[in-house]
């Protein structure tokens, strides 16, 4: 809601405007080109929510970013728990959640994330698609022995492949 609220209200500096105007007219940006973000960019701007098509695409970017805080969150209460034990106290689970959840706030309010998370930018959907790679990384690495274990790894190649129509910070993920 945060981001939502202080989200650019249309076309921003750099290269917020050459995304608007790519996704609308589904053109090719500078290299390397986004095709994915373009994609979902055209399908914001075809939603009935905002009189002004900036805005329209602008709202891919809160939406991603806070799905990008809530894997954090995820991911640092599996860590938690990895590290001291399943929670089963009221006074343990406030420790792991109660911690898990100001990590994830405060990463939510950094400047840095909050710049991304209010213009029509790839790095917030770059985060969110990051956060989804390392998650279902502790996922794999919890079920790598079980049979059909391996099968996370396939959704994280498939994700990277993903990741590659967005930005190529899916490089930082391979190893």
């Amino acid at each position: 809601i945060i981001y939502v609220m202080t989200m650019a209200p249309t076309t921003s500096f750099w290269d917020c405007g050459e995304f608007i105007a790519t996704s609308v007219t589904m053109g090719v940006p500078h290299p390397p080109g986004t095709p994915l973000y373009l994609i979902l960019g055209n399908f914001f701007s075809q939603l009935p929510f905002f009189n002004d098509l900036g805005a329209r695409v602008n709202l891919i970017s809160p939406i991603t970013s806070a799905f990008a805080v809530m894997f954090l969150y995820l991911i640092s209460v599996q860590l938690i728990e990895e590290w001291r034990g399943k929670s089963e106290s009221i006074s343990n689970q406030l420790i792991t959640y109660g911690s898990a959840f100001i990590g994830a706030m405060t990463f939510a309010m950094t400047d840095s994330h909050w710049f991304n998370a209010v213009e029509a930018e790839v790095y917030s959907m770059a985060t969110f698609i990051l956060s989804v790679i390392f998650y279902v990384g502790l996922l794999w690495e919890r079920d790598m022995l079980k049979p059909r274990g391996n099968r996370w790894l396939i959704l994280i190649c498939f994700i990277v492949g993903l990741l590659f129509g967005v930005h190529f910070m899916g490089l930082l993920a391979i190893p």
